[in-house]
């Protein structure tokens, strides 16, 4: 597990993630510095929506006694809407691809929340070709996403009970490749085989670019590499300081 610590108005906060997401932890923490400024977050009652995900901050003591901020986020294990997770990897796993696609798409983010909901076409669930496409919010809640299958044979005879509404974490369960393109803006649609995007254009039908698996995985090898040399480096400078401060003291006896 990695910890990330950062001080906010004197106070340490951390959190805890499987992954080296140094760029989304950093956002995390400079945006409740922000916050930070304008209101008191270290209460035990605080709640921060930021992009997609819902975090909070838990008063803890470590083994030596000192206190510290936790983060936390909710767990998709179980029903997000009540439960909280120390570990908040997941969250961050999604904060980065939503910034990502639409970083690369070079698009206006539009936000849509965990809670939000999506129109799913209960036939596409666990189909393998299927498309997202995204209109106007219907009213608040509602994300303005729809699921649905690629070629539908019977696309102007489904009925209501055809469809359910669905918040967007459910898409953890089934096609998470689909979280991705959450932010996108009104009138974009992604088409997925299976659980990889292969095509995403805009309201004007303008092609878009993504990245696929592939790049993904090379740019996540290289990231958890530099990670390691940077962790490899600082403790090779603590054991020097060490090392030096020893050798001051037994000069000085």
């Amino acid at each position: 597990m990695i910890t990330f610590e950062a001080k906010i108005r004197e106070q340490t906060v951390r959190m805890y993630s499987d992954l080296p997401l140094k760029n989304a932890a950093g956002a995390l923490m400079k945006v409740l510095a922000q916050v930070s400024q304008k209101t008191n977050i270290f209460n035990n009652k605080f709640v921060l929506c930021f992009g997609w995900g819902y975090f909070f901050l838990t008063e803890r003591t470590d083994d030596k006694g000192n206190k510290f901020w936790l983060v936390q986020s909710t767990d998709y294990r179980n029903d997000p809407t009540k439960t909280r997770t120390d570990n908040v990897t997941p969250t961050l796993v999604v904060q980065n691809m939503q910034m990502e696609c639409v970083s690369v798409a070079k698009a206006t983010p539009e936000p849509t929340t965990m809670r939000d909901t999506v129109l799913v076409l209960k036939a596409a669930k666990n189909a393998e070709n299927v498309y997202m496409n995204r209109q106007e919010k219907a009213k608040d809640g509602d994300s303005g996403w729809y699921f649905g299958l690629l070629d539908d044979p019977d696309e102007d005879n489904h009925k209501s009970d055809d469809y359910e509404r669905m918040p967007s974490y459910k898409f953890m369960e089934f096609r998470p490749e689909a979280l991705r393109v959450l932010q996108m803006p009104v009138g974009t649609v992604a088409v997925f085989d299976k659980n990889e995007m292969t095509a995403l254009v805009d309201g004007d039908d303008k092609p878009l670019k993504f990245t696929k698996a592939e790049e993904r995985n090379k740019l996540a090898a290289k990231q958890r590499a530099d990670f390691e040399a940077e962790v490899a480096e600082a403790q090779k400078r603590a054991k020097m300081a060490a090392e030096a401060a020893a050798k001051e003291e037994s000069s000085e006896e």
